[in-house]
């Protein structure tokens, strides 16, 4: 019997609870208050039309050759190492390799300067060997072992050229001192090098005065006048017969 008012209770609470929802669900409509039309208004719309920040249209640039190129490349690439270590590794192997590509371009570049332009030999450098000198037939090289160096300096006094004429005169010292085996004439070398290389003191001074001369004018493209090249040529000649 308890039990029984136990349920009847519990249908009572339900019911009652239930049509609590349902009134306040109901709507109300307002039926003697004027309805206002809304209207919208085409000149704001127009003005947020032209307003820049209003744009949200997304331009799609069109794919240069480059990128085209390169879609193609990853496209092949990434078929390659999927054929080669199947679909789950390929995806990492391809991330990996493409961050590796600008250090690879940037060893690439490293190697061709050192390469070309400071002429390093790769090979001894990978064997642990020395470099071998190198043999070169330079324009100096040519002139000391070849060329009647006289006539040239003859030749560039007769054009007024005194500044080529100084470096005909500075090769042919060059001449004198390897005839006289005071140096070893070798295109490495610098004019340093051969001041250095002269064991007489009394040839040394004069030489290494007519260098620095011989830099000043040729290297330096100063251009000298006939009086000034008659000094300089005094200075050569002077030299000339201290070797003799």
């Amino acid at each position: 019997m308890r039990n029984l008012y136990i349920f009847i209770g519990f249908l009572f609470i339900s019911f009652t609870i239930s049509a609590s929802q349902q009134d306040s669900l109901v709507v109300n409509y307002d039926k003697n208050s004027p309805v206002e039309l809304k209207k919208f208004d085409t000149d704001k719309l127009d003005k947020y039309k032209s307003d820049d920040d209003f744009d949200y249209t997304i331009y799609e640039s069109k794919p240069t050759v480059f990128s085209k190129v390169w879609s193609w490349f990853k496209r092949n690439l990434l078929r390659f190492l999927e054929w080669m270590f199947g679909i789950e590794k390929a995806g990492n192997i391809l991330a990996m390799i493409l961050k590796s590509i600008p250090y690879i371009i940037l060893l690439v570049v490293l190697f061709i300067i050192i390469k070309l332009f400071l002429k390093v030999d790769t090979k001894a450098l990978r064997t642990g060997g020395v470099q071998s000198a190198s043999v070169q037939l330079t324009e100096d090289e040519e002139i000391i072992n070849s060329q009647n160096i006289p006539s040239l300096i003859e030749k560039a006094i007769k054009d007024k050229n005194f500044r080529l004429a100084v470096r005909y005169y500075y090769l042919l010292i060059l001449q004198k001192l390897q005839e006289n085996q005071l140096i070893e004439w070798e295109q490495q070398k610098t004019n340093e090098d051969y001041i250095r290389e002269i064991k007489q003191s009394s040839i040394t001074k004069k030489f290494s005065d007519i260098t620095h001369l011989y830099d000043f004018v040729w290297y330096g493209n100063f251009e000298i006048n006939e009086v000034e090249f008659a000094k300089v040529e005094a200075s050569f000649n002077s030299l000339t017969k201290s070797i003799k």
